[in-house]
């Protein structure tokens, strides 16, 4: 190897050891500086995580709307904030605060672009509006999720909500083009293209867009021999019944005594002729007749032991007839 070679190796590391030599102190610092950025990019993500899950955890326990306010205010800017405005807007909305349920969802829409739901709280957004009468601003959040963001899923229900918001305006050529150009617009929605299709079907149908009363009743007409009920007075009835008895009154309903007030005779059960009640036995008087010779009388049975009376029940027994006396013999 030549020395002109030689020279030529040793002067490249004669530089560069001469370059670190002079900067090695500002390396140093600069290799410091990169770590310390590193460890602090680790501590505030692991911080940042730690905020996210203890959001997350808060709006987990959410129940009410001062639950969602101390999650909004609390974690301002986090995912779980957002999700607490979504949640917050539902329950005014339940609780019939429409007013405060719609400024929510502005909130969220004005705060929250990136976030996931963000297209479809705009379609909600605008069928609020739109529940409320508002009908303006709703169209124009509809024309905007269909301009801006036509790849999303929402894109094609809001071009059908435009065209009900045009026919329910009587508007209806813009209806049809609204409905026309969801065909256009989105080739590949064959669920929405067939609602489009019923609704322009609807249209040359001409049927209403509204609500309207039904017919009244017709009156009913009074049979002959009706009387119009009037309160506390007794109902007639003309019709003659079976048998050609002729009308009747009946008494009023609110005169009626009920079962409890009303003295009626107490119904008298008969005797049943199985049992005759026993009757007491009344010693018959004795006949008059002429006077005998006396006779000797003769001896008298022995008394027999009968058994005690059954006691009578508790009907009255009729009183027996007086024995007549017997008559008078001839002389």
């Amino acid at each position: 190897m030549s020395q002109l070679d030689t020279i030529s190796q040793e002067v490249p590391a004669t530089g560069m050891e001469k370059f670190l030599e002079d900067n090695f102190r500002k390396l140093v610092w600069l290799f410091a500086f990169v770590v310390i950025a590193i460890i602090a990019y680790g501590f505030i993500r692991h911080q940042s995580t730690l905020k996210n899950n203890e959001a997350a955890e808060a709006f987990t326990s959410a129940k009410t709307v001062e639950d969602c306010d101390l999650v909004i205010s609390r974690y301002a800017g986090t995912n779980a904030a957002a999700n607490a405005l979504l949640l917050k807007a539902d329950l005014l909305w339940d609780q019939n605060k429409k007013t405060s349920a719609v400024d929510a969802l502005k909130e969220f829409t004005s705060k929250y672009s990136s976030h996931p739901l963000f297209v479809h709280t705009l379609l909600g957004l605008g069928t609020k509006l739109d529940a409320m009468g508002d009908r303006k601003e709703a169209r124009a959040i509809f024309e905007r999720i269909v301009n801006e963001f036509a790849s999303n899923e929402a894109a094609p229900l809001a071009q059908v909500r435009l065209g009900d918001l045009f026919w329910a305006d009587g508007k209806q050529d813009e209806a049809k083009k609204a409905y026309e150009d969801l065909a256009v617009k989105f080739p590949d929605m064959a669920e929405f293209q067939s609602v489009s299709q019923d609704r322009l079907g609807w249209i040359a149908a001409s049927l209403p867009t509204k609500e309207v009363d039904p017919p009244p009743a017709p009156k009913v007409e009074p049979k002959p021999g009706d009387v119009p009920a009037i309160p506390g007075m007794p109902k007639l009835n003309l019709t003659p019944g079976a048998g050609g008895i002729g009308a009747t009154i009946a008494p009023p309903a609110m005169l009626t005594p009920t079962p409890a007030a009303a003295t009626t005779p107490a119904a008298v059960t008969a005797p049943s002729p199985a049992v005759p009640a026993p009757t007491p036995a009344v010693p018959a008087p004795a006949p008059a007749t002429a006077p005998t010779a006396p006779t000797t009388p003769a001896p008298a049975p022995p008394a027999t032991t009968t058994p005690p009376a059954t006691p009578a029940p508790a009907t009255p027994a009729a009183a027996p007839a007086p024995t007549p006396p017997p008559a008078a013999p001839k002389p």
